[in-house]
């Protein structure tokens, strides 16, 4: 089953709807000493999500997932979502140097992402503010080719 791109932004605009208005926007970035607290927990979960990206895995992919964000993606709509993504820039291959930002009650990590087909690719991680589970409660893949 093939789906269309606007099924996709569908369920794009589901998970988005998860992380509410605040987590759209920019905030403010965090200080150097929380910044290294969120990227304690957020290094290997983005690690662990790429790998299962690039893997197949849905297992991996999902790990951190909060209870939303496992009903908005479920293994099918991965599996949809991973062909979109690898059909127009391939591949995870590496991350460079994140950008955490804080918006209301949400943390942001902001990895710029090299896929096989294209440099620049931001990889957004949401979280809770506060939430000691460090469970994902957003994550976008965002670059022109992919039409964010």
């Amino acid at each position: 089953m093939n789906l269309s791109p606007i099924l996709i932004l569908a369920v794009l605009a589901v998970l988005a709807g998860v992380c509410i208005c605040g987590c759209t926007s920019q905030g403010v970035v965090v200080s150097d000493e929380e910044r290294a607290a969120v990227l304690a927990y957020a290094d290997p979960i983005a690690d662990n999500l790429l790998q299962g990206f690039n893997e197949d895995n849905y297992t991996m992919y999902s790990r951190d997932f909060g209870p939303e964000m496992k009903a908005a993606l479920d293994e099918a709509a991965f599996v949809q979502n991973r062909d979109f993504v690898i059909s127009r820039i391939g591949l995870y291959e590496s991350r460079g140097t994140p950008v955490v930002t804080e918006t209301g009650e949400f943390i942001a990590v902001n990895y710029p992402a090299k896929f096989e087909k294209e440099d620049g690719v931001n990889v957004r991680l949401v979280f809770g503010k506060g939430d000691e589970s460090h469970k994902l409660t957003g994550l976008w893949f965002n670059s022109p080719m992919l039409g964010g």
